[in-house]
């Protein structure tokens, strides 16, 4: 049996240009060594498994090239280059700062600095995960790393830049690594899949490209279980059943089931999910992302934020067409609730439902305005034709003719009658209420013509009304009348209340209690304004022991019948 190399080795890019996703650090240094401008410390910094290692290597390959092509290659055919390929090369030393963080481990490679290379021009200290240094053991290196000999160069790789200390920062290039883009991981997958001989489908390679999460190591790692798996054969249905993703077609019927309001299949569904296994949050998750695909999809030129395959994008299109931006940016809402409510819910799986309920629906108010409006406009026609046929038949009228009688004379004189006389003599009758839950009011007369108003008739008017609404079982706003500080400016009453509370309960009544006072003063000039008062009174909270202490201190006896009976209070 021939000895098994996994494909993050086997695969591992030699030169710049076949490093996947970084080609703003593999252009700049490239650069760098074609015009010979290479500082004595660089920093890679980024995720896992996107090509900082990958990138020391090469870079220290390359400055020791004896033949370095115009574009920053190292030629893999001298001396020093054999030597890198082979590992047998004394010009490149690796540190893992994981296991050798002291202070000693950085002394001895300081002593070691000193020293010379044998084949080529530099010597290359490559330093991983250099955050897992001790503060003493950088403080140890800041010198060294600052002024080193000519021929020594220092590249650190961390993947969290925030842990190592300002001062060794500053002495460095920084470079940062990118996550890797899926369309790129798949391209390079889809090339491995060539170069071995495997079968895929376009959509399983995306699969595994959207697992590894930006990092090429983890899906050169995914690849192997799973061609190992379908056994040289990679279908879309097999990886997503090992990688226990859900399938995207679970997505689309849930979708096309919120448009036709089919809440029974979207619950079948989602049981469907559960009993396979999948986690209900995740699936959350899942619909948010198609939901954003599907109001991405919306328009041609955001399409390229679609990390899928071609297929799939098409398909995102078409279902795009048929929902509204108002529908999905409602359903994002909802589901991003559901999501920041999930962790503290304690019935998670009901949470789930009750959003899916509420996505359902969210289209049912749209079509109920659209029928609202179909039918409106079918009304407003037939009432348009039926206006002219009665206008047409009007028209058709004949206006009759019309003879006016003489007025006749009347001698008031002979009659004994005056001929002039005033509407005041008339008597009127009184006015009835026109609801019936309430007694008519006494205060209601017709007013004739606007009399003066002195401030004591509308204080008088007002307690008047006042108890007339407490005869009508309205206690609380009559104590609120006759409580209130009544003043009379400008033709205007000004009323000052307690607090809020009554404010807007007169607010409430201000017409029909304007009607009745103005009636009661014969002027319909007065206008009425509701303030809160200067100084609103403070409502006390009293606790039980206040209470006892009160009662008490009138009934010096309830002290010994709280001995007596042992009562618990404080006192």
């Amino acid at each position: 049996m021939q000895d098994f190399i996994v494909s993050a080795r086997k695969y591992r890019p030699q030169h710049f240009n076949t490093v996947v996703g970084q080609s703003h650090i593999t252009n700049t240094l490239k650069n760098a060594i074609t015009n010979k401008q290479l500082a004595q410390a660089y920093l890679f910094c980024g995720p896992r498994g996107v090509g900082k290692t990958t990138c020391a290597r090469i870079f220290a390959k390359t400055i020791n090239c004896f033949n370095i092509s115009n574009i920053g290659e190292a030629c893999d055919q001298c001396e020093s280059c054999l030597s890198f390929n082979s590992g047998a090369s004394l010009n490149v030393y690796e540190l893992d700062a994981a296991s050798n963080n002291s202070v000693e481990d950085i002394r001895n490679l300081v002593d070691q600095v000193r020293f010379a290379p044998q084949l080529g021009e530099y010597k290359v200290y490559i330093i991983d995960e250099v955050h897992m240094l001790s503060t003493a053991a950088f403080n140890a290196f800041l010198k060294t790393l600052e002024e080193p000999p000519k021929h020594a160069k220092f590249i650190l790789a961390t993947t969290e830049k925030h842990k190592i200390i300002p001062t060794i920062l500053s002495r460095c290039q920084v470079f940062n690594f990118n996550r890797i883009k899926t369309e790129d991981i798949s391209s390079h997958l889809a090339y491995m899949a060539d170069t071995e001989k495997v079968t895929y489908e376009i959509e399983a390679l995306h699969i595994i490209a959207q697992k590894a999460d930006g990092g090429l190591r983890d899906a050169c790692s995914i690849f192997d279980q799973m061609v190992a798996f379908t056994g040289n054969h990679l279908e879309y249905k097999q990886v997503v059943e090992n990688l226990h993703v859900l399938d995207y077609d679970y997505y689309f019927k849930i979708v096309e089931s919120f448009l036709a309001q089919d809440l029974s299949s979207i619950m079948l569904t989602f049981d469907d999910i559960l009993r396979k296994g999948f986690d209900a949050h995740n699936f959350l998750i899942g619909i948010g992302e198609h939901l954003r695909n599907l109001l991405v999809s919306k328009d041609a030129q955001t399409t390229s934020l679609l990390e899928v395959s071609a297929a799939l994008k098409k398909k995102y299109a078409d279902q795009a067409q048929q929902t509204t931006m108002q529908f999905l940016l409602k359903s994002l809402a909802l589901i991003s609730k559901t999501d920041v409510n999930y962790k503290s819910a304690k019935n998670q799986r009901l949470l789930v439902e009750m959003t899916l309920m509420q996505i359902t629906f969210l289209t049912a108010p749209v079509d109920a305005e659209k029928k609202n409006d179909e039918l409106n406009q079918t009304n407003a026609a037939s009432n348009s034709n039926t206006n002219q046929q009665i206008i047409q038949k009007i028209s058709t009228l004949q206006e009759p003719e019309i003879k006016f009688a003489t007025k006749p004379t009347i001698d008031f004189e002979k009659l004994n009658i005056k001929s002039a006389f005033s509407l005041n003599d008339i008597k009127q009758p009184a006015t009835i209420s026109q609801t019936t839950n309430e007694p008519s009011s006494t205060l209601a007369q017709p007013i004739t013509q606007n009399k003066t108003v002195v401030e004591s008739d509308i204080k008088q008017a007002i307690i008047n009304y006042a108890k007339l609404k407490q005869q009508q079982g309205q206690r609380h706003l009559g104590i609120t009348l006759e409580t209130a500080e009544v003043s009379f400016e400008n033709n205007t009453i000004v009323l000052k209340i307690n607090n809020e509370t009554q404010r807007e309960k007169l607010q409430g009544i201000k017409q029909s209690f304007l009607d009745e006072i103005r009636a009661a003063v014969q002027n319909n000039l007065i206008n009425l304004d509701i303030r809160l008062s200067d100084v609103v009174s403070e409502v006390k909270v009293y606790k039980p022991t206040d209470i006892f202490k009160a009662i008490a201190e009138k009934h010096p006896a309830l002290l010994e019948l709280k001995k007596r009976f042992d009562l618990e209070i404080e006192y």
